[in-house]
């Protein structure tokens, strides 16, 4: 049977696979558009396959917001370069998992359609495709932020004693300024009592070994050594915790920024909790 031109470009429409492939399949199927559909899905399952493992530096960070504002959700999709992170059909397929992050149903994103889905958006992309971390937070206030490269993503909840206020402007914008202060300052945790323990010893071992490498402490003995690293402790609780963070914005602690418009709106407000993700990372 003779394949046409037609014949390629109407296979290449369905598929999305290039032209010289759709031209190779339709030869083997012998113009069978069905049989060809079939061995180019085979092929670009064969070649997904192949990709998996490849370096997916690249990507997209999805973020959804509730009109309401009490739920938030974030969820990262990495590719192996940046032309494939802004294709549509990856675009579509974030947003895909993203709704289901969002809809609290994350279970979805291991049903065997989606997982061939993901297969077949690898086979059209030619690269490794991959559903990286998610979250979802609800609470009296959320909010979120996705740095203009979509490379840094933040979601944070808020918790407030007179739930009547939670709409109140001023709330809203401190969420939104929580954000852009974690997408930059990458801290570690909201304060001091939540920072992991295991960075904490980490941290103190170097300032320890720093210490004793510099001759000036060789006679000095351990106890004030130790007093030293206390003090030196404030420093890593002032870069690693939110609320020991200054404010990017204004020369304030993140802390008094709190307390600064809780007492504004007349009600307590604790921040429960935040995540922060970017590609690469």
């Amino acid at each position: 049977m003779e394949i046409t031109a037609g014949m390629v470009n109407e296979l290449r429409r369905s598929t999305g696979s290039p032209m010289m492939d759709c031209k190779k399949a339709l030869v083997e199927a012998g113009g069978d558009m069905e049989k060809a559909i079939q061995i180019l899905r085979e092929r670009g399952q064969a070649k997904a396959a192949k990709r998996i493992g490849n370096e997916t530096s690249e990507g997209v960070i999805f973020c959804k917001h509730a009109a309401d504002g009490k739920t938030v959700s974030m969820v990262k999709i990495t590719c192996e370069t940046e032309p494939v992170s802004k294709n549509t059909m990856f675009v579509e397929f974030g947003n895909q998992i993203s709704d289901f992050v969002f809809n609290g149903t994350p279970e979805k994103i291991q049903e065997e359609t989606v997982q061939a889905q993901l297969v077949e958006v690898r086979a059209k992309l030619g690269e490794n495709v991959t559903i990286g971390d998610f979250a979802r937070l609800s609470n009296d206030v959320t909010s979120y932020y996705v740095h203009s490269n979509k490379k840094v993503g933040v979601i944070i909840e808020l918790e407030v004693a007179d739930k009547a206020k939670s709409a109140n402007e001023a709330l809203q914008n401190l969420a939104k300024d929580l954000c852009l202060q974690i997408a930059s300052m990458s801290p570690k945790s909201v304060s001091t009592a939540d920072l992991d323990p295991a960075f904490v010893a980490e941290e103190v071992a170097i300032i320890k070994g720093q210490l004793k490498e510099d001759p000036k402490n060789a006679n000095k003995p351990d106890e004030i050594l130790d007093k030293i690293v206390e003090g030196r402790k404030s420093k890593i609780f002032a870069e690693a915790c939110l609320l020991e963070q200054e404010f990017v914005k204004e020369k304030m602690f993140i802390k008094e920024l709190v307390e600064k418009v809780a007492k504004e709106v007349g009600t307590a407000v604790t921040v429960k909790s935040f995540v922060r993700y970017q590609i690469g990372q």
